[in-house]
């Protein structure tokens, strides 16, 4: 599953480089959701998944692929029991 969750995030990363659409204040968002998520062991996991569903439901329309990543990143949290 850890395997999996770093898979998520090396997309998450790829789909932020890739997109220029995104106004800055959202990849600014991406980003840190990007690092929370790799620093999980330091913050309160809970918050961060909680973050990270908020996230996927405002990117939903804008920029699905995002959306997408971050619901993927959420299942796996929840698979490995986060």
């Amino acid at each position: 599953m850890e395997n999996q969750l770093k898979e998520q995030l090396q997309q998450l990363h790829e789909e932020l480089q890739a997109n220029p659409k995104l106004d800055e204040e959202t990849a600014g968002l991406m980003r840190k959701v990007a690092e929370d998520i790799e620093v999980m062991e330091l913050t309160d996991s809970g918050d961060v998944v909680e973050g990270l569903q908020e996230y996927a439901i405002r990117f939903d329309q804008d920029h699905p692929a995002l959306s997408e990543i971050l619901r993927q990143i959420v299942d796996t949290l929840g698979r490995i029991g986060v």
